[in-house]
């Protein structure tokens, strides 16, 4: 009877110490070193894995950083104070950054459109846009409930008359409204010294009039009256190439729907507000 109890209890433990022995063994001969180069940069960074660098949050981009495949200026958030550190910490001169900020493509306002129906669903964005689009007459504009406002961390994102408004000092570029909006209205644009196209509507320029009376209607007289032709039409909308754009203010100028906008302006609307 102890014989029966005695020698499987040692036998497993015997092949317990063995595996132990073994993994152990394997932890040592294969275990990754530690990159000291790679652990001092992701501590300098700020850690909220946003993404917006391009790179699978800060670890990836520690990394990216470490073997020299990334430069040390794509951390939005961290701003210059980052930037001046991990470039410190790589040896290399600190390269200055066009601040980006997030915009929301669209001025769909209760005073310049108008709704299809009375919405009674769920007051969130994804919700009413499973719902025949939303109730907003623009099926391409902003839906107002607040979902990219809700995804901010950092307060930047207000809605204000039934739109959603980005105020670009205060946001850090951390892109988490981007996937909040389910109608893809947001996206990054050049902080300072940048007009922007607030319509993302694909309709004909007499549809879109009926809808909004800001909307884009595609006349090409922004295209036209632009001295350096960065404007160009794409899918019935202008869109502006920020990084040949000069700022001369022709197109805002030109274009008879107060369609184009500097990016600054949700701010200075927020502050007057």
């Amino acid at each position: 009877m102890f014989e029966a109890i005695f020698i499987p209890a040692v036998l497993v433990a015997g092949f317990g110490l063995l595996a132990g022995v073994g993994l152990s063994i394997a932890t040592i001969v294969f275990a990754t070193p530690v990159n000291e180069k790679e652990e001092q940069l992701r501590e300098v960074l700020p850690g909220i894995n946003c993404g917006a660098c391009g790179f699978s949050g800060c670890d990836g981009y520690a990394k990216a950083l470490a073997n020299g495949s990334a430069l040390p200026n794509l951390c939005a958030p961290g701003g210059q104070n980052v930037r001046e550190a991990l470039a410190a910490q790589l040896g290399v001169e600190a390269e200055e950054l066009r601040p980006t900020a997030a915009f929301v493509r669209c001025q769909g306002s209760c005073q310049v459109t108008q709704k299809k129906m009375d919405y009674q669903g769920v007051a969130t964005c994804v919700a009413a846009n499973q719902t025949f689009g939303g109730p907003q007459s623009c099926q391409q504009g902003c839906l107002g409930f607040g979902d990219c406002a809700a995804a901010c961390d950092y307060g930047a994102i207000t809605v204000e008359d039934g739109i959603a408004r980005v105020d670009p000092t205060k946001c850090v570029g951390c892109e988490a409204c981007l996937a909040a909006c389910p109608k893809a209205l947001i996206a990054m644009k050049p902080i300072f010294a940048s007009p922007v196209v607030a319509c993302q509507n694909t309709d004909r320029g007499g549809s879109v009039r009926k809808l909004c009376e800001v909307g884009c209607i595609t006349c090409k007289r922004c295209v036209k009256a632009c001295p350096v032709d960065v404007i160009s039409i794409e899918n019935q909308v202008a869109v502006i190439d920020f990084d040949k754009c000069t700022n001369c203010g022709a197109c805002l100028k030109a274009c008879p729907q107060d369609c184009i906008v500097p990016v600054l302006q949700a701010a200075k609307l927020s502050e007057s507000a």
